[in-house]
């Protein structure tokens, strides 16, 4: 076995030994117990022999005092022996643990590459040993620091590395790919998508009923066999990081994957534990927008743009964002590729006030014998930028979608004929406001809309 695992091989067989040396005293300390008992039950219990016990009272005392003192004695021993046999047991399961994230030591097996050289003459050969194991995998996290003021966004892209091959990677060079084996390099083949009459299969007997239902959960246990999915990685981010220079590595780019090769060398050892590497840090100019939707949360959250200007693409990982040095989220970065733009939220700002209210729900009479009913809503969104500059803002709404012929739905206010620059509304009927608010400035907007449908029938959704 390997130094390390022969360390935690002994270090398990000393703890056994030490436990054991435990159980023995417990089992002597009990059998004691036991021993002070039965001596107290003979001399308290009447036999043929003798059937008038002995009473003297001095005696008794001295006898009642000497049992109460052994039993206690023996009862705390026994207490105390428990209790370090616990810590030691907690300590076994550790090491068993550490024992099991190498590998089970009663299969494992190396191989031995034999290599046959015929010179003509006295020579000296150098041999490159290349082998491929399967476990090691990477997934990149990124840490987002945007600065308001110089308007940029700095991205920091790094790799979590981890490996139980059994092997630690000590003093390696490391090259990170993003290509996917795991998936096949050609694309499916489409076959002939057939339908028919659907004919009810004849009812089964019991014996045959029976076979079937073995063979079909046969069957359905290997259709459904899945590889287990990564963990998530997901790191408590607590404050910003003091600012220090960071060494990017190589990126070589090719047809369908680009490989990063970290800077200097590593060590990952074989404990399946995450190991971090720094893949780029690059700086992209980023636009500031606030967006938000009164109607469920009556807060304005920033946002940023930003477009990935890399020759590679910036694979989907977790990401932890900060503004202006200080953390304010956790988040997920989909896959970008290169000369994509995206969207980051920033978390809450407290500068851009918003409002939302229903200031009027009312039931329109136009005829006395009208054969519907028209209700009309009315709801004021009031935005006002409390920040020192001019901002964009990002107002989303929404009024009902029909679902039945019979009730149909207007939009009263605002005026809406066709998307423009300001106001836009798609098939779903989000409504969609680009103001930008001056310094101070308040924006009011109304939304009004109304629903009709005929007397006598139930509308769900309103």
């Amino acid at each position: 076995p390997d130094v390390d695992i022969k360390e935690l091989i002994d270090k398990k067989t000393s703890l056994e030994d030490s436990i054991g040396v435990l159980n023995d005293r417990i089992s002597g300390a009990e059998k004691e117990r036991g021993f002070v008992d039965d001596i107290s039950r003979r001399l308290t219990t009447a036999t043929e022999k003798s059937k008038d016990l002995e009473f003297e009272p001095e005696k008794w005392i001295r006898m009642v005092e000497f049992y109460r003192s052994k039993i206690d004695q023996l009862g705390a021993e026994i207490r105390s022996l428990a209790k370090e046999r616990s810590l030691l047991e907690k300590s076994l399961n550790k090491v068993l643990s550490d024992i099991s994230l190498k590998g089970n030591m009663g299969s494992r097996r190396k191989n031995q590459v034999e290599v046959s050289v015929f010179l003509q003459e006295s020579s000296e050969i150098t041999f490159s040993l290349v082998y491929l194991v399967y476990g090691p995998s990477w997934e990149p996290v990124y840490d987002l620091r945007v600065s308001t003021d110089e308007k940029k966004m700095s991205i920091a892209c790094n790799a979590f590395i981890r490996q139980n091959t059994s092997e630690d990677w000590n003093d390696v060079s490391l090259k990170l790919s993003t290509a996917r084996p795991h998936i096949s390099g050609s694309q499916p083949e489409l076959t002939p998508w057939r339908v028919a009459v659907y004919r009810p299969a004849p009812p089964l007997q019991p014996m045959a009923r029976s076979a079937a239902k073995v063979t079909d959960g046969a069957e359905m246990s290997q259709m459904f066999v899945a590889e287990p999915a990564a963990a998530p990685c997901e790191e408590e981010m607590t404050g910003s990081e003091p600012d220090m220079p960071v060494v990017e590595s190589g990126v070589t780019t090719g047809a369908t994957s680009s490989v990063f090769e970290i800077s200097g060398k590593s060590g990952v050892k074989s404990n399946n534990e995450k190991h971090r590497v720094t893949i780029f840090n690059r700086d992209f100019p980023a636009e500031f927008r606030y967006s938000s939707v009164p109607k469920l949360a009556q807060y304005a959250y920033l946002k940023a743009k930003v477009k990935n200007s890399t020759d590679f693409p910036m694979l989907a990982g977790a990401s932890n964002v900060f503004l202006d040095n200080s953390f304010v989220a956790n988040s997920e970065m989909g896959l970008v590729v290169p000369g994509e733009e995206f969207w980051t939220f920033l978390g809450v700002d407290e500068g851009m006030k918003i409002s939302h209210s229903l200031i009027n729900r009312y039931e329109s009479k136009e005829g006395v014998f009208s054969k519907s009913v028209r209700i009309i809503y009315e709801y004021r969104i009031t935005a006002k930028n409390n920040r020192k500059s001019e901002e964009e803002l990002v107002i989303w709404d929404q009024i009902p979608v029909s679902g039945n012929d019979e009730i149909r739905v207007e939009l009263v206010e605002p005026e809406y004929k066709k998307d423009s620059s300001t106001l836009k509304m798609n098939e779903n009927k989000y409504l969609e406001w680009f103001l930008k608010p001056k310094p101070g400035e308040e924006i009011k907007l109304t939304l009004k809309f109304s629903v009709e449908y005929p007397r006598g029938i139930t509308v769900t959704g309103k």
